[in-house]
């Protein structure tokens, strides 16, 4: 097991580090544009300029020094850079089974689903350990640009969004490992659920303009993560990441069940 983990992760490296690099960067220049806005007097004169229907997911987060420093966690770009990944590294069973890695691999007294632990490994610790580079470049850039400590947002908030933020990429990285152990390449199941995930942050993009459809996109992983309501204080973060875990969990069961019975 150790040593597909290893392999998995030396395949992945240089993706992971750039990745990382750039939401690193992305922090710290929102760090900085925070520092310089709040030195200018213009905190808070920027909600207003945010479109009524947006004011419930991102307008709360212009009326702090603390929101702007930490709307990276829930920026769209920055959440479908970590889902998109994660429905990359989850989907690996199936480019085992396209490029007939598997064949070697089942050679070998291995347990099936060996491989679908090492993918549930190698997605889930990537995807905390992006949040993770987050939280510490976070940290770095108040440290290097703000003099004012009691302005930072609090360690509380900034650990639940990177919870909610991680939590919605494991639900994605589930899904493409469920739909990896049924398809035969890996660019299908990387595209049923990319597609999937773009759809469902459309659905919930929606419901926050249109409330006739406020109880259907309640169906999206994303309608359990709003970051201006944790921003806020008034989101349901146990109700939320309760169901973003049984989402994932669902999926990685399936994916287990479907794997070990499949036709390789």
């Amino acid at each position: 097991m150790i040593a597909l983990v290893r392999r998995s992760f030396a395949r992945i490296a240089p993706a992971l580090a750039a990745i990382a690099l750039v939401v690193a960067a992305f922090q710290a220049v929102l760090v900085a544009a925070a520092a310089v806005i709040a030195g200018g007097g213009g905190v808070g004169s920027l909600a207003r300029l945010v479109p009524n229907f947006m004011q419930q997911s991102i307008g709360v987060a212009f009326l702090s020094f603390a929101g702007i420093a930490t709307i990276g966690f829930f920026h769209a770009a920055v959440v479908m850079i970590l889902v998109l990944f994660a429905v990359y590294l989850a989907s690996e069973p199936a480019g085992d089974v396209e490029s007939g890695i598997v064949d070697l691999l089942m050679a070998r007294p291995l347990p099936r689903h060996w491989l679908v632990t090492r993918s549930i490994t190698v997605m889930t610790v990537s995807i905390a350990l992006l949040a993770g580079v987050m939280g510490l470049a976070l940290r770095i850039a108040l440290a290097l640009l703000s003099d004012a400590p009691e302005t930072w947002p609090r360690l509380r908030v900034v650990l639940t969004l990177a919870a909610h933020l991680t939590m919605v990429a494991w639900c994605f990285g589930a899904w493409s490992l469920a739909a990896s152990a049924w398809v035969r390449r890996r660019a299908t199941a990387v595209a049923i659920v990319s597609i999937a995930a773009m759809a469902f942050y459309l659905l919930d993009f929606v419901g926050t303009i249109w409330k006739a459809v406020a109880g259907v996109a309640s169906l999206s992983p994303f309608y359990y993560f709003h970051g201006g309501d944790i921003l806020a204080g008034t989101a349901n973060t146990t109700r939320d990441l309760a169901v973003l875990g049984a989402i994932s969990a669902i999926g990685f069961a399936l994916a287990y069940w479907r794997f070990d019975r499949r036709d390789l």
